[in-house]
C-alpha cells in the first residue's frame, strides 16, 4: 500500500520544523499560523501522528523550555521537534556530539539538579576540574552555555532551556550512569 501523501501544510509545516535558520532552533508559533493558517495546532498534531512511528515529537515550549500543551493561543510559543527517547551514542556522535561533551553535560546537569538548578560558575568548574582532565572542558562549557543547554546569569550557571526540553531530567536524576544524557537534537 503506498504511503499517504502529506497535505501541502503539513510539509510546510515539517519543512519549517526540521530546517532552521538562524541560531535558536524551532519555530515559533506565530510564524507557523503565518505559513500553515490559524488552525496550525491541527496541522502540527497532524505532523506529530506523521513522526511517531519515526521517534519524534513536535512539542510547543515557553521562553523557560517549559513544555506547554497544544490548545490555546500558542502563537507565542517555540515549537520543536525532538526525539521521544535518548539517542544511542553513535547517534549522538553522528549528530556531532563528543563523548566528553556529553560527560561534561550530564555532570554538569547533576550537579546544578542536586544544587537546585543553578550554582556559582566556579563551584561547578571546579567540580568538573575534579572529573574532567585536560584543555575541552572550558570549550565545552561555553559550548553548553552558547547552545542553551546551561544559562549563565552573572556568576550562577542555571539549567538551560534546551536541557528541560529534550532532556528527561527526571530520568537523569535517578539514574547511576551518566551516558543517558544526550540531548535530542545535534549541536545547533
Amino acid at each position: 500500500m503506498p504511503a499517504r501523501v502529506p497535505s501541502a501544510k503539513i510539509r510546510k509545516a515539517a519543512r519549517l520544523l526540521l530546517f532552521r535558520s538562524g541560531t535558536r532552533p524551532g519555530v515559533k508559533g506565530w510564524e507557523l499560523a503565518k505559513a500553515v493558517g490559524d488552525d496550525y495546532l491541527e496541522v502540527v498534531k497532524a505532523l506529530n501522528s506523521m513522526l511517531d512511528p519515526l521517534g519524534l515529537e513536535t512539542v510547543a515550549v515557553d521562553e523557560q523550555g517549559r513544555r506547554l500543551k497544544m490548545e490555546g493561543d500558542l502563537r507565542k510559543a517555540l515549537f520543536l521537534v525532538i526525539l521521544k527517547e535518548p539517542p544511542t551514542i553513535e547517534e549522538a556522535k553522528t549528530s556531532g556530539w563528543r563523548i566528553d561533551d556529553l560527560a561534561v553535560l550530564a555532570a554538569s546537569l547533576l550537579y546544578l539538579l542536586a544544587r537546585g538548578g543553578s550554582a556559582p560558575r566556579s563551584e561547578l568548574v571546579g567540580v568538573l576540574k575534579a572529573k574532567f582532565r585536560g584543555p575541552r572542558l572550558s570549550y565545552a562549557l561555553e559550548r553548553l552555555i552558547r547552545l542553551g543547554y546551561l544559562e549563565e546569569e552573572g556568576e550562577q550557571v542555571k539549567v538551560g532551556w534546551r536541557s528541560r526540553v529534550e532532556i528527561d531530567l527526571d530520568k537523569l536524576v535517578g539514574i547511576s550512569g551518566l551516558g543517558a544524557a544526550a540531548p535530542s537534537g545535534g549541536p545547533s
